[in-house]
């Protein structure tokens, strides 16, 4: 519980109790590492809201065709075997990866549930597509501030994917920690604890206009442009202070994606695109570095 109370004790700072109001206000903090306990959940978080219908394809949207969501005939073998079921030793992996961060956290609410969902637990996986591991806890045995709670768990699990790249059949493991009241919008859920679907994967058709992924995924690269250039000028705590909002703005515009069209939404494609094109990457690079050079002290020249 420690790091959670410095976090409490900081974020009551910044909201207006000490100098680095000032400084901070309308920016995120920049926290240590964190890094994974367990039950099982009541009941199922999820939805299994219907994807668009339409034909497949989003045409030559990069010429590398992993960035183009496809349906493929099969599970990926690699993780799964010919029954449905998680490959043991990638199983017991997953387990010790979400025990070993969520035990670092040292919260008190208890592991509902360790699941895997997105692309790798359905048909339109690629080489590039993500292992997304979600941990699934009730925000409430935290704190009554479930927002509060929130912003931690995501400053920790953005810190941890950061900072690690633990690959899986080289596929990268993501650490999500899920609300079990909030509703995860997924066509497919595993239950990697109980070792069972909680959502099975289904074929689905889509369509998805290509010029709308683009022009969306070109005005985010733009709006990144301009605040790498705001790092050439100097211009640090703009710099910080316009990735973080930018990280933000590009999470929830994700998320509304998600619930209204879900995994092949055009939200969720542009935010995939900018990720596996290490657009997000640049985000974070430009905040880190911004940070460093706000705090830093260049040294005095001294003539003799």
């Amino acid at each position: 519980m420690k790091l959670w109370e410095e976090y409490k004790s900081i974020v009551k700072e910044v909201r207006g109790e000490g100098a680095y109001q000032e400084y901070a206000k309308g920016q995120n903090l920049k926290f240590k590492k964190w890094m994974t306990r367990g039950k099982k959940r009541p009941a199922s978080p999820y939805t299994a809201a219907p994807v668009l219908q339409g034909k497949s394809g989003l045409g030559p949207l990069v010429e590398d065709e992993e960035y183009i969501p496809q349906l493929k005939s099969d599970l990926n073998r690699d993780v799964w075997n010919e029954k449905g079921k998680l490959h043991p030793e990638i199983s017991e992996k997953l387990l010790r990866i979400a025990h070993d961060f969520y035990d670092k956290l040292d919260l008190p609410a208890p592991i509902l549930d360790i699941t895997l969902t997105g692309s790798m637990a359905n048909y339109n996986w690629t080489s590039k597509s993500d292992i997304d591991l979600h941990i699934i806890i009730d925000y409430s045995a935290v704190s009554e501030d479930v927002e509060l709670v929130k912003n931690y768990l995501m400053e920790a699990k953005s810190n941890w994917n950061r900072n690690h790249e633990i690959l899986i059949k080289s596929h990268e493991v993501e650490i999500y920690v899920q609300d079990s009241n909030e509703p995860h919008h997924s066509t497919a859920v595993y239950s990697i604890l109980d070792n069972q679907w909680e959502i099975r994967p289904r074929h689905k058709t889509f369509k998805v206009s290509e010029d709308a992924v683009r022009q969306k995924a070109h005005h985010f690269i733009h709006m990144i442009d301009q605040i790498d250039s705001l790092q050439e000028r100097g211009l640090y705590e703009e710099v910080y202070g316009d990735a973080e909002r930018l990280r933000e703005k590009l999470r929830n515009y994700r998320q509304s994606g998600l619930e209204e069209g879900g995994e092949y939404s055009v939200e969720n494609l542009v935010f995939k695109y900018l990720r596996n094109s290490e657009e997000m990457e640049r985000i974070y690079d430009l905040k880190r570095r911004a940070y460093d050079s706000m705090m830093s002290v260049p040294a005095v020249k001294r003539g003799y």
